[in-house]
C-alpha cells in the first residue's frame, strides 16, 4: 500500500511541477483577481469569489486528473508502467487515489485564494468573514469534484489512449456543460416547481458538481458524485486491464 501511495504522489507531482499546470494555475489566480480588485459586485461576499475562482480552476481539475495517465502515453513508458511489478488493477487504483490527492492540493489552492480575497477586500470581508467560511465543507467539495470529474477523465483517456489534442476537446466540452448546469442550478433554485423536469440531469455528476461549487452542499450530491466516481475508475480499469498495451 505504501508503495502504491508513493506512485499516486509521483503522478501528481510530475503533473504539479509542469510548465502547464503552472500556467494555468496563474491564469486562474489573475482571473479571480480580476473580480476581487475590479468588478467586485456589491453582493458578493467570500462564498462568491470562491466560487468564481472554482469556475476557472474547474478546468484545471480536468487537465490535471487527464494527466494522471495522459503522461504515461506522452513519456513512451506506458508499457513500463502496466507490465511492471504492479498489476494493472493497483496501477489504476494508484492513479484514483492521485485523484483523491488531487483535490487536497486544489482546496489548499481555492484557501490562499480565499486568504488573498479576505485580505484585499479586508473592509467587507477580511478575517470573520475569512473565520466564518465553513472551510471543511470547501476541502470535502474540492476533493469530491476531483474525484468524480476525474475519474470520468480517466475514463475518456482509458478509451482515446492517446496523447493526441482531442483530450483538450473533451475538457472543453465539459467545461461548457459545467457553465451551462450553473444556469439549470438558478432556475432551479428560483422556481423549485421545475424540478421534476430535471430529476434526471439531478442525478448526475455534472449537476451535482456545480451545486457543489456554488456552496450548495448535501450529503446527497456528495454520495451522487461518489458513486459516479466509483463507476469511471470500475470501467476505466476494465478497459486498462483488456487493452493490448505495445
Amino acid at each position: 500500500m505504501h508503495k502504491l501511495l508513493k506512485m499516486s504522489w509521483l503522478n501528481v507531482k510530475n503533473t504539479a511541477y509542469s510548465k502547464e499546470f503552472l500556467l494555468g494555475i496563474i491564469a486562474a489566480f489573475a482571473y479571480s483577481m480580476l473580480w476581487i480588485c475590479f468588478v467586485h459586485p456589491p453582493l458578493y461576499e467570500l462564498e462568491g469569489y470562491d466560487f468564481e475562482f472554482g469556475r476557472f480552476l474547474y478546468v484545471m481539475i480536468l487537465y490535471a486528473a487527464v494527466s494522471i495517465l495522459r503522461n504515461d502515453i506522452k513519456s513512451n513508458c506506458i508499457k513500463t508502467v502496466f507490465t511492471g511489478v504492479f498489476s494493472r488493477t493497483e496501477i489504476m487504483i494508484s492513479k484514483s487515489i492521485g485523484l483523491i490527492i488531487w483535490g487536497i492540493i486544489f482546496s489548499i489552492i481555492v484557501e490562499v485564494n480565499n486568504i488573498l480575497a479576505s485580505l484585499i477586500l479586508y473592509k467587507k470581508i477580511g478575517i470573520n468573514g475569512f473565520l466564518a467560511f465553513n472551510h471543511l465543507q470547501l476541502f470535502i467539495t474540492y476533493i469530491i469534484i476531483a474525484f468524480s470529474m476525474g475519474a470520468l477523465m480517466l475514463l475518456i483517456i482509458s478509451i482515446v489512449f492517446s496523447e493526441s489534442k482531442l483530450i483538450l476537446f473533451f475538457i472543453m466540452i465539459l467545461s461548457l456543460i459545467n457553465f451551462y448546469s450553473s444556469a439549470i442550478t438558478v432556475i432551479i433554485g428560483n422556481h423549485p416547481e421545475l424540478i421534476s423536469k430535471f430529476s434526471t440531469y439531478m442525478k448526475t455528476p455534472f449537476y451535482n458538481t456545480i451545486a457543489l461549487m456554488q456552496g450548495c452542499f448535501s450529503m446527497q450530491s456528495v454520495l451522487i458524485n461518489i458513486i459516479w466516481a466509483v463507476i469511471f475508475c470500475t470501467l476505466s480499469t476494465l478497459i486498462i486491464s483488456k487493452r493490448e498495451i505495445k
